[in-house]
């Protein structure tokens, strides 16, 4: 399969499919980039980031119908630019396949659609992630100079006319 030319859906997290997320697996050195799975739904059900945010788990799957990863979204409605990429994860046997590409765009697609008051979307990226880094900064994602209050780590957003085109 050549990258980039996958397609990916979101699809909500329920009862009926959240078992799904258990038996992904990253790379030994990943690890500490994205919170484990179990977490992430912890994280989503008791709103670690506040009542104010919605806080949304997908599974990310395949066109072939196959879960090839996960995303969490946290978004202030009431906000312009609180709106979050938690977690985005592709498992380790799906990377390098174009599926982290295909599913930040419609991760970006289904915030800007969802929350077309939205002017910013971003993120944190663990400095040892330079591949991560590297397809961020490739979609317009720019260091904000901030660092994430819970790891210390880089903070990235995305706006103006790199937003925009998410909008289409």
């Amino acid at each position: 399969m050549k990258p980039g030319n996958v397609e990916t859906a979101l699809v909500p997290v329920d009862r009926g499919n959240y078992k799904k997320l258990f038996s992904m697996q990253l790379r030994p050195e990943q690890i500490t980039f994205v919170t484990p799975p179990r977490w992430t739904l912890a994280r989503c059900y008791v709103r670690q980031f506040g009542d104010q945010f919605e806080h949304l788990p997908h599974l990310i799957v395949a066109s072939d119908g196959s879960v090839v990863g996960y995303s969490t979204t946290a978004c202030d409605p009431a906000s312009d630019d609180d709106y979050w990429i938690d977690d985005i994860m592709i498992e380790a046997a799906h990377q390098g396949k174009g599926y982290g590409r295909a599913a930040m765009v419609e991760v970006l697609k289904m915030i800007v659609v969802s929350y077309p008051q939205c002017e910013a979307v971003q993120l944190t990226c663990f400095r040892a992630n330079t591949n991560a880094a590297a397809l961020y900064k490739s979609m317009g994602f720019e260091p904000t100079g901030e660092v994430d209050n819970e790891f210390g780590e880089p903070n990235y957003k995305l706006y103006g006319a790199a937003l925009d085109k998410f909008r289409k």
